[in-house]
């Protein structure tokens, strides 16, 4: 009896010493990758232009297989800051969330339309309503939307299978990172990091990314051969809050942010059309102030531009990473690191045609794996005219 009594005690004993080990490792855990302070307010950009709207993208809500409405997930937004909220519910079109667009909580609510078709999921963006339901075949679906003054994005491209979409032509981007695909596959890694959800809800979401080295693959081979974009997509159905302070996407714009609805709308759906955008993981460190654009013929173009460049002078390429913390900068062509960087810019001189785009890396205490870019930017595409 007495035995089984030491016993007890030293078991409870040790799992009490587990326990406050495992606490003592989670708080500084959650200390260490607190994200650094932003240097100065993402939109300000030193009074001028590009100007930046900072939201997210690939939102679904009680219209389809969400948890909360649109004004619940517009408070969501509010409590981060975000500009903006693109909601994609399913349907062919989803009509509901469509007509619930507008400023809602200081938050701009846009709406397009996840469609399921012939090839896996495609996501339907700044179209006007069809007069009948959007086809199943993907190559038609892609048309139509075009013919309602829309674009397409192809949605988590790798999520269950391998690439579906064949030679399909005619979409305008691809989701290059999905949350919820993420989180589903690297489930495990977040169980460590649950009980984090209560002070930093971003960090276990942030612990399952791992590099997508498909996607990254297939988006710089399809680039060869079109202009297509990359978008983080938080793929949001529930735990709004969390996934919000992970991935955004921070377009940017010639002007501020229009108040009135239809201009605003415009302005969002504008940059995300030509590509004037980039991702960044926001929970890791705030990425306000990033640029990246070309200069030729004494024109700038910035990033989505396709320029059309015949000699002798080299394109210069200048990336601009302002950041008051450690970072590493490097230039990618046709998915090929080029060059390197770690200060606050990056020039570089070309006279070669190619897909460039940019990748940048935290340095030193991140939680993000090493191999994870905190921002992506979007293609320059530097064709021989």
């Amino acid at each position: 009896m007495v035995t089984d009594r030491k016993r007890g005690r030293r078991l409870l004993a040790a799992l009490i010493l587990i326990a406050a080990a495992y606490c003592v490792w989670l708080g500084l855990t959650i200390v260490r990758f607190s994200p650094p302070r932003a240097v100065s307010p993402a939109a300000e950009r030193a009074g001028g232009p590009p100007y930046e709207a900072v939201g997210v993208y690939h939102v679904h809500t009680k219209f389809s297989d969400g948890r909360a409405t649109p004004d619940k997930i517009a408070a969501a937004a509010a409590g981060r800051q975000l500009d903006f909220v693109i909601l994609t519910d399913h349907g062919n079109p989803n009509l509901g969330s469509l007509a619930g667009q507008g400023w809602k909580r200081s938050v701009l609510m846009l709406a397009g339309s996840e469609l399921s078709v012939s090839r896996g999921h495609l996501v339907a963006l700044d179209f006007a309503l069809p007069e009948r339901p959007f086809p199943q075949n993907a190559g038609r679906a892609i048309n139509d939307v075009a013919a309602a003054g829309g674009f397409t994005v192809i949605a988590h491209p790798y999520s269950k299978t391998s690439w579906t979409w064949g030679e399909e032509a005619g979409f305008s981007g691809i989701e290059i990172v999905d949350s919820d695909s993420m989180v589903k596959r690297n489930y495990l890694r977040v169980l460590p990091y649950l009980p984090a959800f209560i002070f930093r809800p971003e960090l276990p979401v942030i612990r399952t990314l791992s590099r997508p080295v498909e996607t990254l693959r297939k988006w710089d081979s399809l680039a060869a051969q079109q202009l297509v974009y990359g978008y983080f997509s938080v793929d949001a159905h529930m735990f709004y809050s969390a996934v919000f302070g992970c991935f955004r996407l921070h377009a940017l714009l010639e002007e501020p942010l229009a108040r009135d609805f239809e201009r605003a709308r415009a302005q969002v759906f504008g940059a995300l059309r030509a590509g004037r955008f980039y991702n960044a993981v926001e929970g890791a460190a705030p990425a306000g102030g990033f640029d990246f654009r070309a200069e030729a013929g004494g024109c700038q173009y910035p990033m989505g531009s396709r320029v059309e460049w015949d000699g002798p002078a080299a394109v210069k390429l200048e990336v601009r990473a302002p950041f008051a913390f450690a970072v590493e900068t490097r230039l990618i062509r046709d998915g090929e690191v080029i060059g390197r960087g770690e200060g606050a810019e990056l020039s570089y001189g070309t006279d070669r045609p190619g897909v460039y785009r940019v990748e940048v890396y935290l340095k030193g205490r991140s939680p993000l794996a090493a191999d994870f870019p905190w921002i992506v930017s979007n293609p320059i595409f530097v064709r021989r005219s």
